[in-house]
């Protein structure tokens, strides 16, 4: 497969960080496939040598193959080629999972064939309420000043540097404009130069790129809880500021994290492009005889970010918003995705969504009111 081969190109000319935190999650498949390769390659056994990609890809071939066969011949083809789509693929797989999540109701599916694109993807026939449901994609990249790929470039090449000078803590990082390559380039001399003159607390001006805020010491090689360090940073950090966690490893546990966040200081119009496309779903792609839900998977946000979304954000007041006007009376409500996560419990692995659903108050299907769409994590 060309896709794979190419992704297999890519894994061997880039770092480890850049590869662990970005490469490896651009398509949900592609890392599996790889290490299944290689298993039947060296004649070993897939059970003996099960990782977390390898179960993932077999829980979402369960899902795959159980949601097909709703399905008509037609639509079949198209998730046969849209799944293996090296840059949106996850797209299509949320699609899969929503389906398989209503499955699961036993309810029945009807999917839509028509190609003109004015439809939703499927309408779902429950016991007492039949709705459409419209998916949409929303990449946090496209209204970002700053983009995943540059920003795990920049953790690439500084992260390393300060596990060299045997620190832990928090860089935080405020930019006067875009992240680019450039940027990343002339950038980290200038944070390292500051750092080995003995700035390891406090703020600071980097001239021509922003503020620069460290909390650093020296590592002490203390064990950490690194879910709940995860928790607490995502609580921490800026809203629109990215985040990477990394802990060196003792023992088989995470030690010394380094949190790294950058942000812009210039506006991101990410919540203009949500507002648009779901003003879209619901005018374009929504019959207003039926009620119609709208399902978004947020690419690049992760569930401990979308938790934070909850309740007095701007998404929230933005979702409301579209909402309360008259003429989406017939949208049932708008549920949000985030990313896969896997959380790592004593003796198992949870993979999950975290889903966060705002109910339209306004909708006049009284069927609608209390009816449970999509239940906060779907597995």
């Amino acid at each position: 497969m060309r896709s794979l081969k190419k992704y297999e190109q890519s894994l061997k000319c880039s770092g480890v960080l850049y590869r662990d935190y970005y490469l490896k999650k651009r398509h949900p498949w592609f890392d599996a496939l790889t290490q299944y390769y290689e298993l039947v390659r060296n004649a070993k056994t897939i059970h003996k040598n099960l990782t977390p990609e390898l179960q993932s890809l077999a829980i979402d071939a369960k899902k795959v193959y159980e949601v097909q066969r709703s399905m008509p011949g037609s639509i079949k083809n198209k998730y046969k080629r849209d799944l293996l789509d090296e840059n949106r693929g996850y797209n299509y797989l949320f699609e899969i999972e929503i389906a398989w999540h209503y499955l699961l109701q036993d309810y029945t599916l009807h999917w839509y064939e028509d190609d003109s694109g004015k439809h939703p993807e499927f309408l779902v026939k429950a016991p007492n309420l039949s709705f459409n449901v419209e998916c949409k994609w929303v990449s946090v990249d496209i209204a970002r000043k700053i983009h995943r790929r540059e920003f795990y470039l920049f953790a690439e090449k500084l992260i390393p540097e300060i596990e060299k000078r045997k620190y832990s803590g928090q860089l935080n990082i405020s930019l006067e404009d875009r992240l680019t390559s450039e940027t990343i380039n002339e950038l980290c001399p200038e944070i390292l130069k500051q750092i080995d003159g003995g700035l390891l607390q406090g703020e600071s001006k980097i001239e021509s790129f922003g503020t620069l805020t460290l909390d650093l010491h020296s590592n002490s090689g203390a064990f950490i809880d690194f879910n709940k360090h995860m928790v607490d940073s995502y609580k921490r950090k800026a809203d629109k500021a990215h985040l990477a966690v990394f802990a060196g490893a003792k023992h088989g546990k995470a030690v010394d994290p380094i949190d790294l966040t950058v942000m812009s200081e210039k506006a991101d119009t990410i919540l203009n492009e949500i507002q648009k496309r779901i003003s879209e779903a619901a005018k374009d792609q929504l019959d207003c005889s039926i009620p119609g839900l709208i399902v978004c998977f947020l690419e690049g946000v992760n569930g401990f970010e979308l938790c934070e979304l909850k309740s007095d954000s701007g998404l929230q007041h933005m979702t409301c918003h579209v909402l309360n006007k008259d003429k989406y009376s017939h949208i049932a409500g708008v549920n949000y995705s985030s990313e896969r996560m896997v959380q790592k419990e004593t003796g198992a692995e949870e993979i999950f969504n975290n889903a966060l659903f705002f109910r339209n108050r306004k909708c006049k299907f009284k069927e609608a009111e209390k009816f449970e769409f999509v239940s906060r994590r779907r597995l």
